[in-house]
């Protein structure tokens, strides 16, 4: 209407890394009507008085085609994907136990002027050659092990311009590995649904890889290892042969099964020691026998272990008698098989003696 404005919201949405320059034409329409004119509408008192029928008026008004203006309008824009930074460059989570958990902290900063919709996750590290690590590669599955065994409070969100977001990286690893793979972050304007589905239409990817950073990690069981076993009176290598050490050491540098976790756990658990043992590994330690010319003197052999492992080591000698509970004089034990019987003969007997019973070994210790 006349002496009226109006304001038109305009949105630049930009699906390219580039320069934009655009002309947009408007065009303007003259309203002007005749009709109105004839009766003074726009100047009161003013209006024509004309014998002619109104159909003749009507007739005069649509042959005569209203005034048509075009006006360019010029729109200059640039498209930018964003400048994303990670900080600090390099994260080390050092060696952790498998199953514990340790947990460290990025930043992300949006250093661009327009918000970003970021992503992270793990991903395995590429060589110059365009090849995957050699490391990494050994793993089947890798992708799977990396989203179990990494974890984030905020793996996705949007981030606004010139700000930054701190995020926590937990680390918490089901295998025993050592872990050097890459952060990235990836990052894409939030677009709007109907721009989003044309560009889903176009197919043309809009997720761009903005950086990355380092991630260095080792997951470690304790691992020990015996060394060396010796007696005054029997060769080490006689002693080594008659403990099946060879065979204990591969065993020990194996992962622990289910039964071996709730042996190490019987203190929680309401099987006897007899239940617990049966499904274990079993070595025989062949002391031998004792000549009758050394007399009651006891044939003493000392055993060395190493902890190997990345990770401090508890170890412990578990007696059959360890876990068990004092009955009352009165309570009935039942009957003990003959197997039992001579087993708690030898307990009570003290024919054997471990000193010390437990301990810790600090890594290569």
């Amino acid at each position: 209407m006349p002496n009226e404005e109006t304001k038109v919201t305009c949105t630049f949405t930009p699906l390219k890394k580039k320069e934009y320059i655009l002309s947009v034409p408007i065009y303007a329409q003259n309203l002007y009507d005749h009709l109105k004119e004839i009766v003074g509408f726009y100047n009161p008192g003013s209006g024509l008085m004309r014998t002619s029928g109104v159909k003749s008026l009507q007739n005069k008004t649509m042959s005569k085609d209203p005034a048509v203006v075009r006006y360019d309008i010029e729109i200059i824009g640039a498209g930018s994907d964003g400048v994303l930074t990670l900080s600090p460059k390099d994260i080390d989570f050092g060696t952790i136990t498998v199953g514990f958990a340790k947990t460290m902290q990025v930043t992300v900063v949006n250093k661009s002027n327009c918000n970003l919709f970021i992503e992270l996750k793990m991903a395995q590290r590429v060589e110059e050659d365009g090849t995957i690590s050699k490391e990494t590669e050994a793993v089947p599955l890798m992708k799977k092990v990396l989203q179990e065994c990494f974890k984030f409070d905020q793996p996705k969100g949007l981030l606004n311009a010139r700000s930054k977001k701190k995020v926590n990286i937990t680390f918490k690893p089901t295998l025993r590995f050592n872990f050097d793979i890459n952060l990235v972050c990836v990052a894409r304007e939030k677009l709007a649904s109907e721009i989003e589905n044309t560009v889903k239409t176009l197919k043309k990817e809009n997720i761009i890889e903005k950086s990355f950073i380092k991630i260095r990690a080792v997951a470690d069981y304790p691992i020990l290892r015996v060394t060396d076993v010796r007696n005054e009176q029997v060769s080490t290598a006689f002693l080594w042969e008659r403990f099946r050490l060879t065979n204990m050491n591969k065993e020990l540098t194996k992962s622990l099964n289910e039964y071996e976790m709730v042996f190490n756990n019987s203190e929680k658990s309401n099987m006897s020691i007899h239940d617990l043992q049966k499904n274990l590994t079993t070595f025989t330690w062949d002391f031998g026998k004792i000549p009758i010319k050394y007399g009651n003197k006891p044939r003493k052999v000392t055993v060395s272990i190493k902890n190997i492992g990345g990770v401090p080591a508890e170890w412990s000698f578990k007696m059959p008698n360890d876990n068990e509970i004092e009955m009352e004089p009165w309570a009935d034990p039942g009957e003990p098989t003959e197997e039992q019987a001579f087993e708690r003969h030898i307990l009570e007997k003290k024919i054997f003696h471990i000193e010390p019973k437990r301990g810790s070994l600090e890594p290569g210790q």
